[in-house]
């Protein structure tokens, strides 16, 4: 599980673009350009096998940077008391983009994992077609050219999240960026399944599997993952499970806060 609880939330979050001018937005106008609320948060938790292992908060907000409205997306990822007695985790991955384009401009990772820890930052520049990663813990530094839409994992799943529902059979890919390297990411959507979602009752979700070769999880000879999402315009991601080869880790949507009236914040089951 070393390294990997990050990775595996970062799929819990999927956005189409859009451009104008770069400048202070009113919240309403940085609304009108989002395909998901403003202020929206969802808490998930994450089990090993069937040991409840961790919890993960997802949350947005507009922050000024420059000058500039942009939207900061965040997951905090904490192990419970259970697995902190031998194996700590505490989390935290940002990315902030902007709101016209909905490319990233900056993200940021703090992993603290047993022994383990890391801090980095990736700075894009589109215009330059270039992304400047770097290493605060050994101080190393890395330059790559990137394509037009090139994301980073968390602002990559935000993007999707309206196209993450397509036709049973399907491929998309995409290039994203992970640590200090450039992907290929293929995502294949597969069926409509039917299962219990927490107190929400028995939703309908489509069953994805993404495959890549970044971080050596989703490598087809190390693992396999699936995701799966709601079908209701939310597009909320509402279960992941990953196939590594010393256990099956399963991540389940729990609840979700924020603005809006629908049966995820009410939280009940929706009506049939």
């Amino acid at each position: 599980m070393k390294h990997h609880l990050s990775v595996l939330v970062l799929l819990i979050l999927s956005l189409t673009v859009c451009r104008g001018a770069a400048e202070i937005l009113t919240p309403e106008d940085a609304q009108a350009r989002l395909w998901f609320p403003i202020g929206e948060g969802m808490e998930y938790r994450a089990y090993w096998g069937v040991i409840p292992v961790a919890y993960a908060h997802v949350t947005n907000e507009l922050v000024e940077v420059d000058g500039k409205t942009r939207l900061a997306i965040r997951i905090r990822t904490r192990s419970n008391d259970f697995l902190s007695k031998f194996y700590p985790v505490d989390d935290f991955l940002e990315t902030i983009i902007d709101v016209d384009t909905f490319l990233p401009v900056k993200f940021t990772k703090k992993l603290k994992e047993g022994r383990y820890w890391t801090h980095e930052e990736t700075i894009f520049d589109h215009e330059a077609g270039k992304a400047v990663w770097k290493n605060y813990k050994n101080d190393k530094e890395k330059e790559l050219e990137i394509a037009a839409d090139t994301r980073d994992l968390l602002s990559f799943m935000y993007y999707m999240r309206p196209k993450a529902v397509f036709e049973p059979g399907e491929h998309l890919k995409f290039q994203v960026m992970a640590d200090e390297k450039i992907y290929d990411l293929e995502v294949k959507s597969e069926r409509v399944e039917r299962f219990r979602v927490s107190d929400y009752g028995w939703l309908d979700s489509m069953r994805i599997e993404p495959v890549a070769e970044f971080g050596g999880l989703f490598v087809r000879h190390k693992g396999r993952a699936w995701m799966w999402v709601s079908l209701d315009p939310r597009r909320l991601i509402t279960k992941i499970s990953v196939r590594i080869p010393i256990a099956n880790v399963h991540i389940l949507i729990h609840s979700v806060m924020g603005p809006g009236d629908d049966f995820w914040v009410k939280g009940v089951p929706p009506e049939k």
